[in-house]
C-alpha cells in the first residue's frame, strides 16, 4: 500500500487513531511511517508507594454501604454474595448514583479503577485496559450485559453508551484471566454490567437531562413496570456534542429494553439493544500544533458513522439441586467510514450469532459444600466489506471473513468449613477461521485451532475479616478479522493465538464497615497480537510479561465524609526478541502507564446534598511506536472532577466541572519513524455541565 502524500501515514484511518470496523487501524497516524506496536517493559521493582495508600484504608467505613446485599453472576449463574468469585470487585447503584460519573466509561473508570482512553470519534465509549495491554486492552477486556458478551470481535471498544447508568443494579469486575467460562478475550479480565430486573415493580421511571460545554446534550428516560412474576421496562437516550475537537462533533441514539417472566431462580428473559452513532473525525496534532492549534483538524470532511442491534434471550430453570440456563443471541452492526485523505470509503457487515447452554449441580458432601458447572458455547461471526475510491465511487476492495467457536467448560468450586475455597476450572476451544480478500488477486486463508484455557484458584479464611488467595491458569486470544487484514499480495497466513500463563496472589480484609484488596499478578504472554506499522499489518509479538500490583479499599473520614482509592503499578515489557533490528528485551510497551491513582471523596453536606471530587492520577508512559524506547517519555497528568448534587423530592439537580485545574494533556501519543517528533490528540480542557432528573 503506498502512503499518503507528504504524510508517511500508515493508512487511511492513520489520521484517526481508529478501531475502524473490519480495518484495524489501532490508533495510527501521519507519522507512524517506521514502527510497529510492540511492547516493552515496565521495570522488576514495584514501589512501596500502595503503602501510604493502604495505612489510610484501614479506617472504617459506612456500614450500610458495605453490607448492602448483592449477587453475583460471574459464575455464569445467579447466586448469594457468598459464591462471589475470589477477588471480584463489585459497585454498586448506589455507588454509582453517589459518583461523579455520568456515564459507563466514567464508572469503570472512577469507581472501578479500570484504565481508559478517550474514544477519538468523540463518542462516550472509552477503550478500556486491564492489566497493561496497551492499544490491545479492548481485545484482552471481556464486556458482559447480562452474563452476555457485547464486546465488539472488530476492535472496537464495546458500546458502553448504549447502556443507561440508571438502569445498573451493578458491575462486577474480575481482574485476571476469564477464558475458562467466557473464551478468548478475557485474558486481563471479565467487567460484566448487571441491569435491574422490572419484575415486582410498581409503575416507575426517569426523565435525566444534562447540558454543558461544547453543546453537549444529554437526555435519557425509561420506564418500568411489573407483577409478581413479570415486568418489562423500556430505555432510550439521545446524546450529541460538538467535543473538544474541530470536526468531532458526535451524536448517539440508544433505544433498550427487556421482558422478563418468573422470579429469580426460575426465569426467562428477552432483551434488545439499538444504537445509531455519528461523528466526524478530527485527527491527531503534531507536537508544534498542540501549542498553536490544539483544536484544529486536518481532515474537516473524515467520518464514522454505525448502526447496531442486538437481541437476546436467556432464561434459568432450577430443578432441585440442579439449575438449568440457556443464553442465546444475535448482534448485527452497519459501519460507514469516510478519509478523504486517501479518497477512502469504506462499508462494513458485521453478524453474530451465539448459544450457551449450561447447568450447575449445587450440593453438600459432608462439611464440604460443592458447586459443579458445565456449559457450551457455540458462535457464529461474520463479515463483509467493500472498499470505494470516494471521489468516483469506484469498488476497489472486497473482502469476507467467518470465525466459528465450539467451546466446552467444566468448572468446580469446594468450600470448607476451615474456611477453605478451592476453584478449579478448564475449557476446550475449537476455532475455524476463513478469510477471503481481493487484492488484485484472490487471498484464499482458512485456519483451525484447538486451545485450552485452565485455572486454579484457592481462598484461605484467616480470621479477623482476613482472607488470602491465589490462582494460576492459562488463556488465550484468537485474531480477529481486522487482525488478519492484508493490504498486498501475497499475504502472510493467519495469525497465531495469543496465549498466556497467569499467576496471582493477594488478600482481602474486611469487617462491618471497611474493606481493602491488594494483589500481586503476572502474566507471560506468548504471541501476542499487536499492530506493526512497517508492513501495515498485524503480527505476533516476542514474548512479553505483564506485572504489577493492585489495590483498592474504601475510607470513612468522619460520619458525613468518606474516600475511595485505587492504585495499580504496571509493569509490562518484553521479554526477549528484536523489532526493526533493535535488541527490544527488557523494553516497556509503549501505552501502559507505570502508575495509576484515583482517589473518590465523598461529603453528605446535609441528608439532601452530596459533593463528590475525584483526582485521577496517570503515570508516564511510552509513546506508541516506540518499541526501541529511544524516545523521552509521555508526560504524565493528573485531572481532578468535581461535582455536587442536591435532592427535592422527586428531583435530583446536580452541577459539576471536568478537569478543573483545566490541565493540557493527552493520552495518546505516536512517535515518528525516526524518533525526532510525535503526533498526539489533545484531550478536554475544563468543562462544565449541569443536570436535571426526575423520578416517579
Amino acid at each position: 500500500m503506498p502512503r499518503g502524500p507528504g504524510t508517511g501515514c500508515c493508512g487511511p484511518c492513520g489520521r484517526h487513531g481508529l478501531h475502524i470496523s473490519l480495518w484495524y487501524c489501532h490508533f495510527i497516524t501521519p507519522t507512524c511511517g517506521v514502527a510497529c506496536r510492540k511492547g516493552n517493559t515496565m521495570q522488576t521493582r514495584l514501589t512501596p508507594l500502595a503503602a501510604l495508600l493502604s495505612a489510610a484504608i484501614f479506617t472504617p467505613v459506612h456500614a450500610e454501604r458495605l453490607l448492602e446485599p448483592v449477587v453475583v453472576t460471574a459464575s455464569r449463574f445467579e447466586s448469594a454474595q457468598q459464591d462471589r468469585p475470589i477477588a471480584a470487585q463489585v459497585i454498586t447503584a448506589q455507588e454509582i448514583r453517589d459518583s461523579s460519573a455520568t456515564n459507563v466509561s466514567e464508572v469503570l473508570s472512577k469507581l472501578g479503577g479500570v484504565y481508559t482512553r478517550t474514544n477519538l470519534a468523540g463518542l462516550p465509549d472509552a477503550n478500556l485496559d486491564l492489566r497493561g495491554f496497551g492499544m490491545t486492552g479492548d481485545q484482552n477486556t471481556l464486556v458482559l450485559l447480562n452474563g452476555q458478551r457485547i464486546s465488539e470481535n472488530e476492535n472496537a471498544p464495546a458500546r458502553l453508551s448504549s447502556i443507561p447508568i440508571e438502569t445498573i443494579e451493578r458491575i462486577e469486575i474480575l481482574r485476571g484471566s476469564g477464558a475458562v467460562q467466557y473464551g478468548g478475550g478475557a485474558s486481563a479480565g471479565t467487567i460484566n454490567i448487571i441491569t435491574k430486573s422490572p419484575v415486582g415493580t410498581p409503575l416507575s421511571g426517569y426523565v435525566f437531562t444534562q447540558a454543558g460545554s461544547h453543546k453537549s446534550r444529554d437526555v435519557r428516560g425509561g420506564l418500568q413496570v411489573g407483577g409478581e412474576h413479570w415486568g418489562g421496562r423500556l430505555d432510550a437516550q439521545r446524546y450529541e456534542s460538538d467535543n473538544y475537537r474541530a470536526n468531532n462533533r458526535a451524536t448517539s441514539n440508544n433505544v433498550n429494553g427487556e421482558a422478563r417472566f418468573g422470579n429469580q431462580n426460575d426465569f426467562v428473559a428477552l432483551s434488545f439493544m439499538a444504537d445509531e452513532q455519528k461523528s466526524g473525525l478530527a485527527g491527531d496534532r503534531t507536537e508544534a500544533q498542540l501549542d498553536s492549534d490544539r483544536r484544529g483538524t486536518k481532515s474537516p470532511d473524515d467520518y464514522l458513522n454505525s448502526r447496531s442491534h442486538m437481541f437476546a434471550l436467556r432464561g434459568e430453570k432450577a430443578l432441585g439441586a440442579v439449575t438449568l440456563a440457556m443464553d442465546t443471541s444475535y448482534r448485527e452492526k452497519k459501519t460507514r467510514f469516510m478519509y478523504t485523505g486517501w479518497d477512502y470509503k469504506s462499508e462494513d457487515d458485521i453478524d453474530v450469532f451465539s448459544i450457551s447452554p449450561r447447568a450447575i449441580w449445587q450440593t453438600e458432601f459432608n462439611t464440604i459444600k460443592n458447586s459443579l458447572s458445565v456449559g457450551l458455547d457455540w458462535s457464529d461471526w461474520s463479515a463483509k466489506k467493500n472498499t470505494f475510491t470516494a471521489s468516483t465511487g469506484t469498488q476497489s476492495g472486497d473482502e469476507r471473513g467467518k470465525q466459528t467457536n465450539k467451546a466446552v467448560y467444566l468448572r468446580n468450586e469446594m468450600d470448607f468449613a476451615t474456611g477453605t475455597r478451592v476453584s478449579l476450572g478448564v475449557r476446550r476451544e475449537a476455532v475455524e477461521q476463513h478469510q477471503w480478500q481481493k487484492i488484485g488477486t484472490r487471498s484464499d486463508r482458512r485456519a483451525n485451532h484447538h486451545l485450552t484455557a485452565h485455572e486454579i484458584a484457592i481462598q484461605q479464611t484467616l480470621g479477623a475479616g482476613l482472607s488470602a488467595y491465589a490462582r494460576t491458569g492459562r488463556s488465550f486470544r484468537v485474531a480477529n478479522i481486522n487482525d488478519n487484514n492484508c493490504f498486498s499480495a501475497p499475504c502472510a497466513d493467519l495469525l497465531r493465538p495469543q496465549q498466556s500463563r497467569d499467576t496471582e496472589v493477594g488478600i482481602e480484609w474486611q469487617n462491618a464497615v471497611a474493606g481493602l484488596r491488594v494483589g500481586l499478578f503476572n502474566m507471560d504472554v506468548t504471541d501476542e497480537i499487536h499492530y506493526n506499522a512497517l508492513t501495515f499489518t498485524n503480527m505476533n509479538l516476542s514474548p512479553t510479561r505483564h506485572r504489577g500490583l493492585e489495590l483498592e479499599g474504601r475510607v470513612a473520614l468522619w460520619d458525613s465524609v468518606d474516600v475511595a482509592v485505587n492504585y495499580t503499578r504496571t509493569q509490562a515489557t518484553f521479554r526477549e526478541g528484536t523489532y526493526n533490528g533493535i535488541n527490544v528485551a527488557g523494553n516497556r510497551v509503549p501505552l501502559v502507564p507505570k502508575d495509576r491513582i484515583g482517589v473518590n471523596l465523598g461529603w453528605q453536606v446535609t441528608a439532601a446534598t452530596r459533593a463528590t471530587l475525584y483526582v485521577q492520577y496517570v503515570g508516564s508512559q511510552r509513546y506508541d511506536n516506540d518499541q526501541a524506547n529511544r524516545f523521552r517519555s509521555m508526560p504524565s497528568y493528573t485531572i481532578t472532577d468535581f461535582k455536587i448534587s442536591h435532592q427535592i423530592n422527586n428531583w435530583r439537580l446536580a452541577a459539576g466541572v471536568n478537569n478543573l485545574f483545566d490541565e493540557k494533556y493527552y493520552s495518546y501519543g505516536i512517535v515518528n519513524g525516526s524518533n525526532t517528533s510525535f503526533n498526539a490528540y489533545p484531550e478536554d480542557r475544563r468543562n462544565f455541565y449541569a443536570s436535571a432528573e426526575y423520578r416517579f
